[in-house]
């Protein structure tokens, strides 16, 4: 399986696994932003045909893909006509921004296994997934300390500060549940 289609279907899996919840749309992609980059990543190297290909066998990564499209477009509108409400934040420094990239993919890996592990009831799977689950909020932790101590405006501080915050209050949640 290659890159591509390995990180198709975990997208997929993770899209399935929410809409069985009953989460779409805008609240499906806010529970997939851990994701982004690796939608992304895709967008980018892929060519048409391989892209087809994907949405065909990955319904889910199609819907996905969908959504994120139909996101960056109202992006680009709000932003033209500057009425995007966050516009006049200062894009994040490189270090900050692969920082912030790891520990959201991090947490979408480890939301995606809580949920398999919550569907196939894996008790051998609770002492990995609680190693993984410290070292991703030890991770957290320290990219906290990082935006804390950076010179970005406060805007831009509270808003990845609300994004964190709900992706662990999410883990937390599956954490307990498992």
């Amino acid at each position: 399986m290659t890159d591509a289609s390995r990180i198709a279907a975990a997208i997929n899996l993770r899209v399935r696994q929410l809409e069985a919840q009953g989460i779409t749309g805008l609240v499906l992609a806010n529970h997939m932003i851990g994701h982004m980059q690796d939608l992304h990543g895709i967008y980018s190297t892929a060519s048409d045909r391989t892209l087809r290909d994907l949405c065909d066998r990955f319904p889910g990564f199609e819907r996905y893909a969908r959504i994120m499209e139909e996101m960056s477009e109202r992006n680009q509108a709000m932003l033209a006509s500057g009425s995007h409400p966050h516009g006049d934040l200062p894009e994040l420094p490189e270090p900050l921004k692969a920082k912030l990239t790891h520990v959201l993919h991090a947490a979408a890996e480890l939301e995606r296994e809580l949920q398999a592990a919550a569907d196939g009831g894996h008790a051998d799977q609770a002492g990995r997934l609680t190693v993984v689950m410290h070292r991703w909020t030890d991770d957290l932790a320290r990219l906290a300390a990082d935006f804390q101590s950076s010179d970005l405006p406060p805007a831009s501080q509270a808003l990845v500060q609300q994004v964190l915050k709900a992706t662990a209050e999410r883990i937390q949640k599956w954490m307990e549940t498992t």
